[in-house]
């Protein structure tokens, strides 16, 4: 399974999350969704919006254990719902779960 984040747990952050995710996944690339990133505080939260000329920047994970799955979500809060979008990686898409508010 692939996963697209755009907020803390990209590939650059040091938290312990993001390291937990870097341990059981491989970074796969950088890409977006159309979209729209808002500032929710510390942390951002986006929509996923196919039509929108807006887009959301984040890396894609290919999970190598996806019991990480369940931390994740813990982690990303009850305000966010997993979907499943169209990422594109350079000239490719990827389908990829992704956390929307």
């Amino acid at each position: 399974m692939n996963l697209f984040v755009y907020g803390t747990l990209r590939s650059t952050y040091d938290n312990p999350m993001a390291q937990l995710l870097r341990q059981n996944a491989r970074l796969i690339g950088h890409g977006y969704v159309p979209g729209r990133l808002f500032d929710l505080g510390w942390y951002p939260g986006a929509t996923y919006e196919p039509d929108s000329p807006f887009r959301v920047w984040g890396d894609v994970f290919a999970l190598t254990n996806s019991t990480i799955l369940t931390q994740l979500d813990d982690y990303e809060g009850d305000e966010y719902a997993r979907v499943d979008v169209p990422v594109q990686v350079c000239d490719t898409q990827v389908r990829c779960q992704m956390v929307t508010i």
